[in-house]
């Protein structure tokens, strides 16, 4: 995967221009982009699954799946949309709303077509750094793009 410049540049500044596996602190030419969860074990191209990492640490993890990573993509799911990077046009929503609900957001239910962050009230449904659909759970009610 050769991801866009604008989106390698986004990630190493959220890093901290460091390696998450060892801290490193990397020049962004030194710096590469480590799927998390690995795209040989159903990881996307999605922000919140592309780290950096220096080259030495990429190497040694491999296609392993680091145990927190459900947690990890939470974590930086929040963050793109925080940063305006994740977005979504669902005119249902306001953009306040959309972070509401982001924010309550405390499981991956699934990584498939798409990736589906849930919480007790909604499921958000993300592909190719949109938030394509949410729904509220236990209504009707559902968005579409």
């Amino acid at each position: 995967m050769k991801p866009k410049k604008s989106i390698k540049l986004y990630i190493y500044e959220r890093d901290g221009r460091r390696c998450r596996f060892c801290a490193k602190r990397l020049e962004f030419h030194q710096a590469s982009l480590d799927h998390y969860l690995p795209r040989s074990k159903g990881g996307t191209n999605d922000i919140f699954n592309l780290i950096l990492s220096c080259k030495k640490c990429n190497k040694l993890k491999k296609s392993s799946i680091p145990p927190d990573f459900e947690q990890v993509m939470i974590e930086l799911f929040k963050t793109g949309v925080r940063d305006g990077v994740l977005r979504s046009s669902l005119p249902q929503f306001s953009a306040d709303e959309i972070k509401s609900i982001v924010e309550s957001v405390d499981r991956v239910e699934a990584i498939n077509r798409y990736v589906v962050f849930q919480s007790k009230t909604h499921r958000l449904y993300v592909k190719d750094n949109r938030i394509i659909k949410i729904v509220h759970i236990g209504t009707q009610t559902n968005a579409f793009l």
